[in-house]
């Protein structure tokens, strides 16, 4: 069994970063009086950014397990038997692709456990859902089967020329935002 929790330096930039995002937000509305509209223009970012921060602070204290019969949270547990689904996105942060992060959704039975790789050991969790997955005949989206070759697990997804949206005149997917 490993044990995996998320890094305190990516937890904390987070939560600098949302303290930042709600200190902008909430100076203005606490030193001028605005009219409703412009009101609601710094209360709804501030709203998204306490809710960033509340969910960063809940990450603190997740403690996520993996071991042969399944994968824990505090909250949650989906053994193996029970995969229904697997996916592995990639969200860059700059149109090059570069400097981004990924997030693992794992689904069970009614149960979805959502990981991102500021995980420490991402990549162990990672190929234990994969070798799961496998094991259980899940199969994977073209876009997670690409992030998992790019971590060295599997091969490849097929050539974008036999996918549904080449074949239905759209092209690669990869030229879409180009």
């Amino acid at each position: 069994m490993t044990s995996h929790r998320y890094s305190p330096r990516a937890i904390n930039a987070d939560l600098l970063r949302a303290g930042i995002g709600l200190f902008c937000c909430l100076v203005p509305l606490a030193a001028v009086d605005f009219g409703a509209v412009v009101t609601l223009v710094f209360a709804v970012p501030a709203a998204l950014f306490a809710i960033f921060g509340l969910r960063t602070w809940r990450n603190r204290a997740i403690t996520v397990r993996v071991d042969a019969d399944g994968i824990s949270t505090p909250s949650r547990t989906i053994a193996w038997h029970d995969l229904g689904g697997l996916k592995l996105s990639y969200f860059s942060t700059r149109r090059d692709r570069e400097n981004g992060w990924m997030q693992l959704k794992i689904q069970g039975q009614n149960r979805t456990i959502a990981l991102n790789s500021a995980l420490e050991d991402f990549e162990t969790v990672c190929r234990a859902a994969f070798e799961a997955a496998r094991r259980h005949d899940i199969e994977l989206t073209d876009a997670s089967a690409r992030n998992f070759a790019a971590l060295g697990l599997g091969a490849i997804a097929p050539d974008h020329e036999h996918t549904p949206a080449a074949l239905t005149g759209w092209g690669s997917p990869a030229d879409w935002r180009r």
